[in-house]
């Protein structure tokens, strides 16, 4: 049978764990129009919440864009115009998109095998500028006929185009005159996205409601848990679940991963235990060893060390003087700057509870059990 859990990808349906107030109160903010920023710690399951919270309401089209990797006004207005074609496949709609970006020399391709629209443009026939507004006014036709809810993922990426600051600035000029076009706001670099939506010298300074995605609660997790290992003809108790979501530090993709694992190494009908954890867990440092390595080689011995502690006795207290006795390192200042290049390499990164944690959790795993 089917393995009962999903991750790495966004997930949906019975494979999402249900989050219903949530849901209804992003719903009530597109119903009024309103713009939003997710917040959240990272991959809690933010792009997985709006999919969900719109997959099947008749009442709106989600616009979904995906600017990770934005690097260019052209990338951003090629990115916008192929989710824009992929709305609606009669051929009525195409040749109206088409009509609407005339000015940027569009040409339509079709995938012989899936049927799926793709386009291209010519932004150099235009003002880099110029094919933004076009693109954004583009939006604004379609959303006249078609009650759309545009959702923006990664969008603290366009903080990297060339004069973003001129590109944001018109961004955010054709949105205000949308009004009745709610747009959501989706990033993984929390410091970022708050320097774009509260920093007064933003152009989207208080353009949008901050709406914070709390974690998935325990109990929450309990049910949703336990209803998919029964799916997938596994019995598994509260302890188990219990030491699951402390191991996977609550994040909701690594939650899955390791499930998927454990899954994995149980027979059907099997009452998971603690020792089938371990088993999971060498499922997944296997999967994951060959992203172990760069991480290693590019710290220092000195770094190394800090990590090996962070992973063993947590990242609250990190420049207390048990931590520095316990990772031989003379003085706080120095722990500051190695925590500071994990942070910078994505090693590590501050929660909001002021605690430093792993990105990935099952590295630290494996660094506390890896002499």
């Amino acid at each position: 049978m089917k393995n009962p859990f999903r991750y790495g990808c966004i997930v949906g349906g019975e494979f999402y764990c249900p989050r219903p107030e949530l849901s209804r109160e992003l719903l009530r903010y597109a119903e009024s129009g309103q713009n939003v920023v997710l917040q959240g710690e990272r991959r809690m399951g933010k792009t997985s919440l709006i999919h969900e919270t719109f997959r099947e309401q008749s009442g709106f089209r989600m616009l979904y864009i995906d600017l990770m990797g934005t690097k260019t006004i052209a990338d951003f207005c090629r990115k916008v115009a192929s989710a824009v074609v992929g709305l609606d496949k009669r051929r009525s709609f195409l040749m109206k998109t088409l009509e609407f970006l005339s000015r940027l020399r569009p040409t339509l391709a079709l995938d012989p095998a899936s049927g799926a629209a793709s386009i291209s443009l010519d932004t150099r026939a235009s003002s880099e500028i110029a094919s933004l507004e076009d693109i954004m006014d583009m939006i604004a036709r379609h959303a006249k006929t078609t009650r759309l809810c545009v959702v923006f993922d990664e969008f603290q990426d366009m903080l990297n185009l060339e004069d973003a600051d001129t590109v944001m600035a018109t961004l955010r000029g054709k949105i205000q005159f949308q009004s009745d076009v709610p747009y959501f706001f989706l990033g993984s670099i929390r410091n970022k996205m708050s320097d774009i939506f509260t920093n007064s010298r933003s152009p989207f300074f208080k353009s949008a409601i901050l709406f914070d995605i709390p974690p998935i609660t325990d109990a929450e997790f309990t049910a949703f848990l336990t209803q998919r290992f029964e799916a997938g003809r596994r019995h598994v108790s509260e302890d188990v679940i219990r030491r699951i979501l402390e191991l996977s530090n609550r994040v909701s993709g690594d939650v899955q991963e390791l499930c998927d694992a454990l899954w994995a190494a149980t027979r059907e009908n099997a009452s998971v235990t603690q020792e089938d954890i371990g088993k999971a867990m060498q499922i997944v440092f296997a999967r994951e060893a060959k992203s172990y390595t760069p991480i290693v080689t590019q710290l220092t011995a000195i770094q190394m060390r800090i990590v090996r502690e962070v992973a063993r006795s947590g990242g609250r207290n990190v420049y207390g003087r048990a931590f520095l006795e316990n990772c031989n390192v003379p003085n706080a200042s120095s722990v500051r700057k190695s925590i500071m290049r994990m942070v910078e390499l994505d090693i590590l990164f501050l929660a909001d509870d002021g605690e430093y944690r792993f990105t990935n959790p099952f590295f630290g795993e494996w660094l506390r059990v890896t002499p």
